[in-house]
C-alpha cells in the first residue's frame, strides 16, 4: 500500500478563504485534508459540508492550542485550565468524528514559569489518561507532536524521545506520536534515525524541508529516504505537506517530479 499525500489547508492555499481551500485541495488532486483548530465559527459548521462537497477524506484535526499569537502551544500543564481542556477537547473530538477523522494533534504547553515543572508534566500526563478515555471510545487516537525550542521556547515535549516516554505511560493504542521531520530537523536531529527508532509509535507525520521550512526539495532533507523507510516500516498513514509555500498559488506538488518518494496523490 503506497502512502498518501495530504494537504494541510492552514499552511497551504492561504491565498484563498479557509473553506475555499478544500475545493482547491481536491482540484489539486488530493484525496486527503489535514487541518488545524478552526478558529471561526463559520469555519467549523462549514467545514463538514464542504469536505463531502468536494469528496475528501480529513487525516488529522488539530485541538484547540490557544492563543498562538501570544506564545500558547496548547495548556495541558495547566491545572487551572482543566475545565477548557476538556471543553476543547470534547468539541475537537466532536468534530473529528464528523469529518471522518481518526487523529486529534494535542499540543501540551510551555512550561510555566510559577509552576514547579515535575507538577506540570503530572498535570499533562494525568490530562492525557483521562482524555484518551474518551478518545479511544469515539474511536479515535490522540497525538503527541515534539516541537522544536528554537521557535516554541519551553515546550514541555521538545523531541521524540520525550513523546514517547509519555505514551508508554498511556495506552499505545490511544496515545500516539505526530512526527514532523521540519521539528526534528530544527532541533538539530536525524528525522530518518528517529523514524526507524520510533517507527511503531508513529500515528501521523509532516514534512517540509530545512532549512526554510519550505516544499520539498527546497531544503537538504532526503525526505523521499525518510518515506521509503516509513513504507518498509509498515506505516499505512498519510504525510501531510505542512510549509511555507514561496508564493502565492504555488503547485503544492509541484516538488513531486524530483521528489525521490513512493507517495502517491490518489
Amino acid at each position: 500500500m503506497s502512502l498518501v499525500w495530504s494537504a494541510h489547508i492552514s499552511w497551504l492555499f492561504t491565498e484563498m478563504p479557509y473553506l475555499q481551500r478544500v475545493g482547491a485541495a481536491r482540484r489539486a488532486g488530493f484525496e486527503r485534508i489535514e487541518t488545524g483548530w478552526p478558529r471561526e465559527v463559520g469555519d467549523r459548521d462549514g467545514l463538514l459540508a464542504s469536505v463531502v462537497e468536494h469528496g475528501l477524506g480529513v487525516a488529522l484535526l488539530n485541538c484547540n492550542e490557544g492563543d498562538v499569537a501570544e506564545g500558547e502551544r496548547g495548556f495541558l500543564n495547566d491545572a487551572t485550565r482543566r475545565e477548557q481542556i476538556e471543553q476543547d477537547f470534547l468539541a475537537a473530538a466532536e468534530l473529528a468524528q464528523q469529518l471522518g477523522a481518526r487523529s486529534l494533534n494535542l499540543l501540551v504547553g510551555r512550561a510555566l514559569a510559577d509552576v514547579p515543572l515535575a507538577r506540570q508534566r503530572r498535570h499533562v500526563l494525568a490530562a492525557l489518561r483521562e482524555l484518551s478515555v474518551e478518545a479511544k471510545a469515539r474511536g479515535l487516537r490522540i497525538l503527541l507532536e515534539p516541537l522544536n525550542l528554537i521557535e516554541n521556547p519551553d515546550y514541555l515535549l521538545a523531541s521524540p524521545q520525550a513523546v514517547a516516554e509519555v505514551i508508554e505511560r498511556c495506552e499505545p493504542d490511544a496515545v500516539g506520536m505526530l512526527l514532523d521531520v521540519y521539528h526534528v530537523a530544527r532541533s538539530g536531529g536525524d528525522p530518518l534515525a528517529e523514524i526507524e527508532r520510533y517507527g511503531p509509535l508513529i500515528g501521523h507525520v509532516q514534512i517540509s524541508d530545512f532549512p526554510g521550512r519550505g516544499a520539498p526539495g527546497t531544503g537538504s532533507l532526503a525526505l523521499g529516504r525518510m518515506l521509503k523507510a516509513l513504507e518498509a516500516g509498515g506505516y499505512e498513514g498519510s504525510v501531510g505537506l505542512e510549509y511555507v509555500a514561496e508564493a502565492s498559488g504555488e503547485d503544492p506538488i509541484g516538488f513531486l517530479p524530483d521528489a525521490g518518494s513512493p507517495v502517491r496523490l490518489g
